[in-house]
């Protein structure tokens, strides 16, 4: 019901998804007094997501502080080595391949990272954010209005409750409404391209290896799943992926066989599958007065390496630590210079990673007989040369010094 009398709280989360919802819970199970707004019903089911996740190492262990990996473990594919394979140009194939092996031996026995269903993912989150009893939640509703001023934000939802906060959070996705009210500006563009994702059985072992093979309409990856299952991230021309998530289940299969089945062996469909085109499109900036972005309103990149989630779960643990200091500090909640500070941390990684991931897309993605021998040198290197080799590891499982405490595995309680 709405409500005239204006709501209070510290921080306002708009945006109860993946992100909204691990950013919520992390604030309080750490003591602050938060508000979540959501456009979903939480009573109702999510609806079927053929897609999965590699969440690297330092990402699950934001999950672990926030409650959340603990109820996936079961269901989760421990990663343990990453493979990228050429198969355009007339020269005979290389590829590039790291794993667990190539991290510290004092990190031995802990994975690169885990394979998640989408679907177990969104559940589990669902489900801590309704055990935080003092998560104040606002569903399904949606944020119409928004304005900030010298004692607090305001923010009026579209039954007309009118919410109170020292410091509004855009968790709200790629389409972020507190973006654009904050008048954040973005760039992007398409690639012209979309991604055909669908569950599949494997007849061949996966081992806990993602392979990826790079084709010139572009990649094709398995990704591993578990009981030998596989998540299939198959990009193509726009029209051409939309069109291929619309066969029947036995259409795809014999699809992707025919294509695909002397790479990674005889696959079976067993979900309907999916396809979502690609955008890049990046913020100009994090912040904005009392207002500060994480996530997919924050950008958007090419899915190339399953970077996606993981940058928002660095983005949640970097202003999580920014905003535990200011109240150590005794500082407003949205200081400008501390919120500047996780701007300056975190843009940069976004940055480049966005920017990587479309330069490697565009450079292999393609039959070019100019670029063929570069490619095969890149890959070849990543294998045969040991710190190259170590450093992919390192940075594909995001356990790197110099990142927020939770990626580094720090306990939440640390930061209270």
């Amino acid at each position: 019901m709405p409500t005239t009398i204006p709501q209070k709280s510290q921080i306002l989360i708009v945006g109860g998804g993946s992100s909204g919802g691990v950013l919520g819970i992390l604030l309080s199970e750490l003591g602050f007094d938060v508000s979540l707004v959501d456009t979903r019903d939480p009573t109702l089911p999510f609806l079927p997501d053929s897609r999965a996740f590699a969440l690297v190492r330092g990402a699950w262990r934001v999950l672990e502080a926030a409650g959340v990996a603990q109820k996936l473990i079961d269901e989760a594919e421990p990663l343990l080595s990453m493979e990228a394979h050429d198969a355009n140009g007339v020269l005979p194939p290389a590829a590039s391949l790291f794993g667990v092996d190539d991290l510290p031996d004092s990190d031995r026995g802990e994975p690169l990272g885990y394979m998640i269903e989408v679907d177990l993912l969104n559940n589990a989150i669902r489900e801590r954010v309704q055990q935080c009893e003092a998560i104040k939640l606002y569903a399904p509703n949606s944020v119409t209005a928004l304005a900030t001023g010298p004692d607090c934000a305001r923010v009026t939802l579209d039954d007309g409750t009118e919410l109170q906060a020292d410091l509004v959070i855009g968790a709200d996705g790629v389409g972020s409404a507190i973006r654009d009210l904050a008048g954040i500006r973005t760039i992007g563009w398409s690639y012209e391209q979309a991604v055909v994702a669908v569950t599949l059985q494997l007849d061949q072992p996966h081992h806990g290896a993602a392979r990826q093979w790079f084709q010139e309409e572009g990649p094709f990856a398995v990704l591993p799943l578990t009981e030998n299952r596989g998540n299939l991230a198959w990009f193509r021309n726009e029209a051409a992926g939309l069109a291929t998530a619309k066969l029947s289940r036995e259409e795809l299969e014999a699809e992707i066989n025919g294509r695909f089945g002397h790479l990674a062996g005889p696959m079976k469909v067993l979900r309907d599958p999916l396809a979502y085109p690609l955008r890049l499109r990046l913020a100009e900036t994090l912040i904005a007065d009392r207002v500060a972005l994480v996530g997919d309103a924050v950008r958007r990149v090419n899915p190339l390496a399953g970077q996606g989630f993981n940058l928002g779960l660095k983005d949640i643990a970097a202003l999580v630590e920014i905003l535990c200091e200011s109240r150590k500090l005794g500082l407003s909640l949205a200081d400008g210079s501390r919120l500047e500070t996780y701007q300056q941390w975190r843009r940069f990684d976004g940055v480049s990673t966005a920017l990587a991931m479309d330069g490697i897309n565009r450079a292999f993605s393609n039959s070019n007989p100019l670029l063929t021998p570069f490619k095969r040198l890149a890959l070849s290197a990543g294998t045969a040369i040991a710190p190259l080799r170590r450093a992919l590891a390192a940075q594909a499982s995001a356990d790197q010094p110099g990142l927020p405490a939770l990626v580094r595995g720090q306990p939440l309680s640390a930061l209270g």
